[in-house]
């Protein structure tokens, strides 16, 4: 074998196992969040997706993916990470006690940490304070075929929840759907 052949196939060799080490950290992160994550669920909003090419998911929409500016606060830019930090209600909803584009240093033991990216800001008016759209990547669940007309029917009549696993560093995922308080619908691991 030619020294020149032995190169290319040790660089195919070396290009192979890169990839293989990217996918396996990949997985091992997505079955990290999901299985070590504190369990934080979310009430969902609704929207009307449909997609031919996606098959059978639902699009999910938060009452914390709207985020108000207080007068005279500035507003985070489009493409800014903003941390929210949760805190469950006496209604067991988890709802915003403060944002903010720094990572807190702590956080109440009741008390979550979600990181998300403002996708979009709105401009203020006199009367209207600003706000932003902040997506968290938990915004799309895949279900079993024949099954997405049926949880968009659920959201609409808020019956529909999602639960969402957060890791330390604030990033989430999406563990399960919830209907009435029971899980229905569990991402697997792998």
């Amino acid at each position: 074998m030619t020294r020149t052949r032995r190169n290319l196939w040790l660089s195919i060799a070396v290009v192979a196992a890169v990839q293989v080490a990217v996918l396996g950290w990949m997985i091992w992160d997505r079955v990290h969040l999901l299985s070590g994550g504190r369990e934080v669920v979310l009430e969902v909003v609704p929207v009307d997706p449909r997609s031919l090419f996606r098959g059978d998911y639902v699009i999910l929409n938060y009452g914390i993916s709207v985020l108000k500016t207080p007068r005279g606060a500035e507003t985070p830019a489009r493409g800014t990470d903003v941390y929210v930090t949760l805190q469950k209600s006496e209604t067991g909803a988890w709802d915003v006690v403060r944002s903010s584009t720094t990572r807190p240093d702590t956080a109440a033991p009741d008390q979550v940490v979600l990181k998300g990216r403002v996708s979009f800001v709105s401009a203020a008016g006199a009367d209207v304070p600003a706000w932003a759209r902040v997506r968290y990547g938990i915004e799309s669940f895949f279900v079993p075929e024949g099954k997405g007309r049926e949880l968009e029917q659920l959201v609409r009549e808020k019956k529909l929840s999602a639960l969402i696993a957060v890791d330390e560093a604030g990033n989430g995922g999406i563990k399960g759907l919830v209907v009435d308080g029971k899980r229905v619908y569990e991402e697997p691991l792998l």
